[in-house]
């Protein structure tokens, strides 16, 4: 059976894919190696040529009759097995990778903080989202759909946020140590119970349709999470710091496949794989087993202690879901009747490959130039990682008090931080507010030491006694620059470990956050914008060099291939006319 490309057809429309349903069945050789030891050849031949024909498949161009059949798998077509190699996942990582390093460069050179959302969610999506169509090209039944996996990702995923907060939010943590406990029970339990409610609502009660729901549920939580931590850590600055959201956006995502979705995947499994599913004790193990290994993962441990305990992790995660895809797959492909792929299929895939046929270069002058648009993205992202425009710097400090003068550039301010509302003298207020005629926010100036203050009360109306109750909500001060320019600064309290460290005015705009040590002690980091781009300097240079070359080299590679597939297609065109005659 030769596969299907679509290159058969000299005029170049695509063909529609359709195979017959016996063939389709028979379209991987995992169970080669089965028949390479039987013939008396080594595994690991059998592995490698297997390893091979997945990086063919992978690249390999496809059809519009492939990629209907992957969006329509579980709508239009429900019978049967699917036996073909994944391939659209890497497809969609590269198209989400360059959206990504795009928007990137266009708050880089910008530094138009609207584009920060959008970074935020490709960076969230840019792992999670390939990961989960991997998995469901996987899948090898058709009685589910890429549709049906993303819809479970939104609702399931949001679900368990839901549950999870409110769990968090009835059950606060007192320290670090029970938070790692809080977080692996809470959440995972949580995900645990969405994804049984997900399986037995949609009726998908197989082991591999409840691996896939569970993972689509632990990808949606685990985006949600990823949103939240790069929108947090990366707002730190007075503009985007592009170089903590790059960091954080690989570093989670690079463990998105073996943490949320992996460990809800196998909670999903071990519901639909065990008999008598809430009454076997199986299932508890497997969801103790989760909540143990994501405890494990938020452990507050050493940098040296968390590279051990979270490899560790990765592992065992890593294992157990390999060996349950594998599995699972095997005993959907035995019970259909599936044994072995047929005799010649890698001989079969070598026909495949007409190189006279023009199809053949267009498609690899497109792989060039979508392979150079990769390599361009990926030194744009590490261009958007090196501070080029500005440095970075640090103090810490041992008492609040210094922490203060520093950020007040040693102005002292003599203000009531404790000032009750002058009801006598109303000609210092400024600014009133009223909602539905009734007195809401109102603010008094107050000028003391040559500085002028801003004191904003909120406002409470007692119908009872028909009197107004007023609460100090914020204080400000304003400042004249030698320029003229009216500078207004407000009041901010900073907090650790819930209790009130100091309050300020940040005179200091260079400072750019804070970070409290484990000995109390403040460290400050400072923000310099000062930089003028040089393009002398060295990383720049190289950068810009590297991404002009590759720039060039896919263009001329695309062209010259495009140039090649034009002249065989009009060759073949020649031939075809001579044996018509």
């Amino acid at each position: 059976m030769q596969e299907n490309n679509g290159e058969n057809s000299i005029g170049g429309e695509e063909e529609e894919f359709s195979l017959p349903e016996d063939e389709a069945q028979a379209t991987s050789p995992e169970n080669d190696d089965k028949k390479g030891r039987k013939g008396g050849k080594k595994p690991v031949a059998g592995a490698a040529k297997q390893v091979k024909y997945f990086l063919l498949q992978t690249f390999r161009r496809r059809t519009g009759g492939e990629y209907s059949e992957l969006l329509t798998r579980g709508v239009r077509s429900t019978k049967g097995v699917n036996r073909a190699y994944p391939w659209a996942y890497f497809r969609l990582f590269v198209m989400l990778f360059i959206l990504y390093a795009v928007f990137l460069l266009i708050i880089r050179f910008t530094g138009n903080e609207l584009f920060g959302p959008a970074v935020t969610a490709l960076a969230a999506t840019m792992f999670n989202l390939p990961f989960l169509l991997l998995m469901f090209e996987l899948y090898p039944q058709r009685d589910m759909s890429f549709i049906f996996v993303l819809f479970v990702l939104l609702v399931g995923g949001t679900a368990a946020c839901v549950l999870s907060q409110a769990l968090f939010a009835t059950f606060p943590y007192p320290n670090e140590w029970l938070a790692a406990v809080y977080a692996g029970f809470f959440e995972e339990l949580s995900k645990a119970v969405v994804t049984v409610a997900a399986i037995v609502m949609a009726r998908k009660n197989t082991p591999l349709s409840g691996f896939i729901i569970g993972a689509a549920i632990g990808c949606g939580f685990s985006i949600v999470e990823d949103m939240g931590y790069i929108f947090v850590l990366s707002n730190e600055l007075p503009a985007l710091n592009l170089t903590t959201i790059i960091s954080v956006s690989f570093s989670r995502g690079v463990t998105a496949f073996c943490t949320h979705s992996i460990w809800t995947a196998l909670v999903g499994w071990a519901y639909c794989h065990f008999k008598r599913h809430m009454f076997n004790a199986l299932n508890y193990v497997v969801l103790a087993a989760v909540c143990g290994l994501h405890i494990c993962w938020d452990l507050p441990l050493s940098y040296v202690g968390r590279i051990f305990v979270c490899g560790g992790c990765v592992i065992a995660s890593l294992t157990a879901g390999i060996v349950v895809v594998v599995m699972e797959r095997k005993a959907v492909f035995r019970t259909a009747g599936i044994t072995k792929a047929p005799q010649d299929y890698f001989k079969q895939d070598k026909l495949t490959v007409n190189e006279r046929h023009y199809l053949y270069w267009k498609h690899w002058g497109r792989f060039t130039l979508a392979l150079g648009a990769f390599l361009m993205a990926a030194i744009a992202v590490v261009y958007c990682y090196i501070p080029f425009r500005e440095t970075y710097g640090t103090e810490t400090f041992d008492d609040a008090e210094s922490f203060v003068e520093f950020m007040q550039n040693g102005e002292e301010f003599d203000y009531d931080p404790n000032r009750p509302y002058n009801t006598h003298d109303l000609s210092g207020n400024t600014d009133e507010v009223t909602v539905n005629g009734t007195l809401s926010q109102v603010t008094q100036r107050v000028v003391a030491g040559g500085d002028a203050f801003d004191y904003v009360y909120s406002v409470f109306y007692d119908a009872v006694d028909n009197t107004y109750h007023y609460m100090l909500s914020q204080i400000a001060v304003e400042q004249v620059t030698a320029e003229g320019a009216h500078i207004k600064y407000i009041q901010e309290s900073l907090y650790n470990d819930g209790r009130l460290y100091a309050t300020f005015f940040r005179l200091n705009s260079s400072v750019t956050g804070f970070n409290f040590e484990s000995d109390g002690k403040i460290t400050v980091f400072i923000y310099d914008a000062s930089f003028v781009r040089d393009l002398g300097e060295p990383r720049y240079v190289a950068l810009f060099a590297t991404f002009a070359a590759v720039f060039g080299a896919s263009v001329v590679c695309y062209i010259g291939l495009e140039i090649k597939s034009r002249r065989v297609k009009k060759l073949c065109l020649t031939e075809n006319a001579s044996f018509a005659e």
